[in-house]
């Protein structure tokens, strides 16, 4: 009776705890931090235009800002099972999955960082690390996963954001050399839009990174 009574029955095998090298350095490894880990992923996949940004407020849903997801999006912390949140985003169903399609699903990293978000009692925390280490700046090791992080819940899939995708090299470098990579990153400039839409600018490590990068030539590395 008492597993009946359950809203999500508990899965038999927890997902594995996320490994995420995007973690700023002094931060530890086995916390997920709301800020630089969780609210990304609700920002880029979540809160786009038509779903569940505080304009269009699908089913009443907002998931812009930690106020906003821990009210309305079902989330009892310490059970993730418990909670709307993480069922719909590992529905099996096609038709019942979060994000939608033509939306790409959350990846398994993405999935599991919400899940321990919640297990460990869904905090508003954050953590900033010890300082920023600019010393081996990589396309594929420090850039990549900031795009990833940051943009490509809403530049990737079928029907991208502005008929944009930022999937790979080529699509990123293209707006690295146009200049608009940095123009939409460093708020304020007339001629781009604020980049993350309707999200949090991005720490000062993670555009201090991006610039190292844009001042090396962008390389594929």
């Amino acid at each position: 009776m008492l597993a009946a009574a359950c809203k999500h029955p508990v899965p038999e095998k927890l997902p594995d705890f996320p490994v995420d090298p995007n973690l700023p350095e002094g931060c530890d490894p086995q916390t997920i931090f709301f800020q630089q880990q969780v609210l990304p992923i609700f920002q880029s996949s979540c809160a786009v235009p038509g779903c569940h940004d505080a304009v269009s407020q699908q089913n009443g849903i907002i998931l812009d800002s930690y106020d906003n997801i821990v009210s309305t999006g079902d989330i009892e912390a310490g059970n993730p099972n418990a909670g709307d949140i993480y069922e719909v985003i590992t529905e099996a169903d096609p038709d019942d999955v979060m994000p939608p399609s033509p939306y790409n699903s959350l990846t398994q990293q993405q999935i599991s960082t919400i899940f321990y978000w919640i297990q460990q009692g869904a905090q508003n925390n954050s953590c900033e690390g010890e300082g920023c280490d600019l010393s081996n700046v990589t396309f594929s090791g420090k850039v990549q996963p900031i795009i990833a992080a940051h943009c490509q819940g809403c530049h990737s899939g079928a029907t991208p954001q502005g008929n944009l995708l930022l999937t790979n090299y080529d699509q990123i470098r293209a707006i690295a050399e146009n200049g608009s990579l940095w123009g939409s990153i460093n708020w304020g400039g007339n001629d781009f839009t604020d980049m993350p839409y309707n999200g949090t600018q991005l720490s000062q490590c993670k555009k201090d990174i991006i610039q190292t990068w844009l001042d090396a030539g962008a390389p594929n590395n």
